[in-house]
């Protein structure tokens, strides 16, 4: 007989009610019985909304009431606290990117975790979405050849819904959402060392940076660059894949991914067909995405990510993302923010 896991959520804002909630309710492992957030009208709009039997405005009173699993979708700056909380009753906990602000409160979590009978998961869901699964067996299988490059890029519009926290955040949107991109380039090249990092400052946008471009050393040579825009005109994300026999791009936001092979000789016909082969890829991944849309379970990878860390704890085994991992996309963040104010002191910038 399969267990049933006794969940809680934390944090009652947007992730939860869009992805984390519909994501464990639809996992027939998971009973999601109860929610906190620390403003209560919050937690009592998300539990009449969802149908969700007990609510709490006080984290120490929803500990108690016998959880086997916590996850985290609160501010960055409040989870390791709400982390180091759960751990210390022996409760399983899956917190949200970033894993924490600061990295001595990471490094206080990943000792927590150890000390802890409870597991501390990361959640890096796109890792596990459709497409980039695919990509990822696509390299498993040797058809990239050598990888050389990834890319990923995102454009944001301010005129989106946005936390009201963020810009309480070092870098601002950066910060809140630049692991998504690096742990997609890690997993690509292996590695996050910065080699540069530029930016643009704003003027009067509310945004503390215009834009981001980093570029990363990985293993062999390997190269990845991080571009984002914070003040396009629309909202995308792209994740472009570049080896010696295949070149793929990924649209995060869609769930689809474009791959096509080496050219011969870039003809007028060869073109042709390359732009055939992507027209019909991306019009067959937008019939699959609206059907997932449609039966409100296009979770981005959330729901692949859930399934693997209750895995985890039944098998005693490593989390699918670690602490150590998430760590180390967390230092990634640091890392370009510390290059970025070396390069505005080089240029006579100030912040």
């Amino acid at each position: 007989m399969t267990r049933k896991y006794e969940v809680g959520l934390v944090g009652c804002g947007s992730i939860a009610t869009e992805r984390h909630i519909p994501a464990l309710q639809a996992n027939p492992r998971v009973s999601l019985s109860t929610v906190y957030d620390h403003h209560w009208p919050n937690a009592e709009k998300a539990a009449e909304d969802h149908d969700i039997l007990n609510v709490y405005d006080d984290y120490e009173s929803f500990l108690a009431s016998d959880l086997d699993l916590v996850t985290i979708s609160t501010p960055p700056f409040t989870h390791a606290e709400y982390t180091a909380g759960a751990l210390e009753t022996g409760t399983n906990v899956l917190c949200e990117k970033p894993m924490a602000v600061e990295l001595e409160d990471a490094e206080n979590m990943i000792s927590a975790a150890e000390e802890s009978s409870g597991e501390l998961g990361i959640v890096h869901n796109f890792l596990y979405s459709r497409s980039v699964r695919k990509a990822r067996q696509l390299v498993q299988d040797g058809e990239f050849g050598d990888i050389r490059y990834v890319k990923g890029v995102q454009f944001s519009s301010p005129r989106r819904d946005l936390p009201s926290w963020y810009t309480d955040l070092p870098g601002g949107l950066f910060f809140d959402e630049s692991p998504h991109l690096l742990y997609l380039i890690e997993a690509f090249i292996g590695g996050l060392d910065v080699v540069n990092a530029t930016v643009q400052e704003s003027e009067g946008s509310g945004q503390p940076l215009e834009s981001v471009t980093a570029t990363f050393e990985g293993v062999e040579e390997r190269q990845g660059q991080l571009s984002m825009i914070f003040d396009a005109p629309l909202s995308e994300w792209f994740f472009v894949i570049c080896g010696t026999e295949r070149l793929a791009v990924v649209d995060i936001f869609r769930d689809i991914i474009v791959h096509v092979g080496q050219e011969k000789g870039h003809s007028p016909l060869e073109v042709l067909q390359t732009a055939i082969s992507g027209m019909g890829q991306f019009g067959a991944g937008i019939v699959k995405s609206g059907v997932h849309m449609l039966q409100g379970n296009l979770f981005f990878g959330f729901e692949t990510l859930l399934d693997q860390y209750l895995n985890s704890i039944e098998s005693s085994a490593s989390a699918p993302v670690t602490p150590e991992q998430g760590y180390k996309i967390l230092q990634g963040s640091h890392s370009v923010l510390g290059e970025i104010e070396y390069s505005y002191a080089e240029n006579e910038f100030s912040r």
